[in-house]
C-alpha cells in the first residue's frame, strides 16, 4: 500500500501498489512537489525521475519516476493534521488511517526483530 496526499487540498488516497500513483498524480504536479507520498507504515517516499535528456526548464512533461525512501522526512503520522479527507483501499476516516498505519508499523518493526 502506497499513500499519496495532495498538498492543495488535504486529500489523502491510498493505492494497492505504487504504480497506481502514476495514474492519479499528474507527474508534473508530483515533480513540483504538490503531491507527497508515503509507505504502508507511514514512512516518507520520495518521488525520483528517471534521467532523460531534458532540462529542468523544459516544457515537455517530466517522465516516469519512482518511489524510494529519503534519507530523511517526515512521516505520515506527523501530517495528520494536514489530511482532510481518505480515500481507498476501504479506508474512509482519519481514524481508520490512524488504527492502519499503526498496524503497518507494528508489523515493520516485527519483521526488523526477527531478522536482527
Amino acid at each position: 500500500m502506497v499513500f499519496a496526499l495532495d498538498r492543495d487540498n488535504g486529500e489523502l488516497l491510498a493505492f494497492s501498489s505504487p504504480l497506481e500513483t502514476d495514474a492519479h498524480c499528474k507527474r508534473i504536479d508530483v515533480k513540483d512537489g504538490f503531491w507527497l507520498f508515503f509507505a504502508d507504515d507511514g514512512s516518507p517516499l520520495e518521488a525520483r525521475f528517471e534521467r532523460s535528456n531534458q532540462s529542468d526548464d523544459s516544457a515537455d512533461p517530466p517522465g516516469a519516476y519512482t518511489l524510494e525512501r529519503p534519507m530523511s522526512g517526515l512521516w505520515l503520522q506527523e501530517r495528520l493534521a494536514q489530511v482532510v479527507t481518505v480515500k481507498g483501499c476501504g479506508i474512509s476516516t482519519v481514524e481508520e488511517l490512524i488504527e492502519v498505519l499503526k498496524v503497518n508499523r507494528g508489523k515493520r518493526v516485527t519483521g526488523i526483530a526477527k531478522r536482527g
